[in-house]
């Protein structure tokens, strides 16, 4: 969608335009209807106003699974896009303000102000932005929500206000640097814009930082002395932060996960896993992806009383349910009915044995892709729904049947 230019956006504030996206609010706003719907307004807006009007209303119900006042604020595609989901923004900015000294945060590259609102609830925040109408967008959502007197918003560059030593005292600092350009992913803890050199160099000025990060962060690029968090949100591993001074908690690696019941958080201690057989009828349990970049292998094992079955997989098995585990949060978990050496002949004989008519693939270990299997599947009809992973121990390639618990 075409960039929004300052009459647009002007007029996407105004009163009018309030009464149309809520008109829109839970209309049908999918692709194929577009067309229709431009021509309905362009009839009494401009096309830039009509074209404005409708990526907002298609943003905002974009954003509910984000956001729970999506209705209400005001998003572009892209910036929306790299939001942070709301529970997670409110998780952090939790933790910043439990664990950072009492005074402001700088919120360094605050986008739509995602995080900004988050942080507003609980301290005051001076947010940077270079994007005039990400700003303008942030300014908006803040006022929408009654935070307005709480933020210190700024259209300034922040690390040339931290050359020119111009960055106003405060507690604590949270930046979230790009990792795209163009379009293009940028890899590396250094290649971020800005880098993390200079994020450290403000650090040394305020020492509680939190640096919001790619989850697949290499091991080798995290500095020494910092704490490290990985963050699941709807069973996905969604980014990683490194928390700087008091924020670091302690310093070490931890997973917090987020489920209907809230947050669940647990730390590394990075012992080496028990080892042991694997057996019919034993449970296995997957770790959260959030926990799996984590490695408290360890102590999930000692919570289920549970073991790796090969020292590569991520793969926990053992005897007990479970059910009422303080480790349940952490994991999905299955119990094994069969073990074979994997082949697809073999696959599709056990399908039929067991009558299963739905099958859920999961993969560990070896390089095929499950989904390329699905076609080549010989399903019962009617069947009962059951799960085939594929996995490996050693060298040896394995499927295990089993069912969800």
């Amino acid at each position: 969608m075409a960039t929004q230019g300052t009459g647009e956006v002007d007029f996407l504030f105004s009163s009018k335009a309030a009464d149309v996206l809520a008109r829109l609010t839970g209309a049908d706003l999918s692709p194929a209807g577009h067309l229709a719907l431009l021509t309905e307004l362009r009839a009494s807006y401009t096309p830039a106003e009509a074209g404005a009007l409708l990526r907002l209303a298609v943003a905002r119900q974009k954003a509910a699974g984000k956001f729970p006042d999506a209705d209400r604020l005001f998003f572009t595609p892209e910036a929306l896009e790299q939001a942070t989901a709301w529970p997670i923004a409110q998780h952090r900015a939790a933790h910043l303000h439990r664990h950072a000294p009492p005074g402001p945060v700088l919120d360094l590259g605050c986008g739509i102000g995602g995080d900004t609102l988050a942080l507003a609830r609980h301290r005051p925040v001076v947010a940077y932005e270079t994007d005039p109408v990400r700003l303008r967008f942030a300014q908006a959502n803040a006022a929408a929500l009654g935070l307005s007197e709480q933020v210190e918003f700024r259209l300034a560059d922040w690390t040339a206000e931290l050359k020119a030593d111009r960055l106003p005292p405060a507690a604590a600092t949270f930046a979230d640097p790009a990792r795209r350009v163009e379009g293009r992913r940028l890899f590396g803890l250094e290649q971020m814009i800005p880098p993390l050199s200079v994020l450290l160099r403000l650090q040394a000025c305020i020492p509680a930082l939190g640096v919001k990060v790619a989850p697949g962060v290499a091991d080798s690029e995290i500095p020494a002395g910092c704490g490290v968090e990985f963050i699941s949100h709807e069973r996905t591993c969604k980014e990683a932060m490194l928390w700087f001074g008091p924020l670091a908690d302690g310093g070490g690696r931890r997973a917090s996960v987020h489920d209907e019941a809230g947050w669940h958080k647990i730390r590394a201690s990075l012992v080496p896993p028990p080892l042991g057989e694997l057996s019919v009828g034993d449970y296995l349990h997957e770790p959260d992806p959030a926990v799996i970049r984590a490695g408290p292998f360890a102590e999930l094992c000692e919570m289920l009383g549970a073991r790796l079955f090969d020292a590569q997989i991520a793969y926990l098995v053992g005897a007990t349910s479970p059910t009422g585990s303080e480790a349940a949060p952490f994991v999905q978990s299955f119990q094994i009915e069969e073990i074979h050496p994997f082949s697809l002949k073999t696959l599709n004989r056990r399908l039929h044995a067991l009558g299963i008519g739905q099958v859920e693939l999961k993969r560990r270990g070896p390089p095929i892709e499950p989904e390329s299997l699905r076609p080549r599947l010989k399903l019962v009809a009617g069947g009962r729904p059951g799960v085939a992973i594929l996995t490996r121990r050693g060298d040896e390639r394995l499927l295990l049947m089993a069912r969800r618990i």
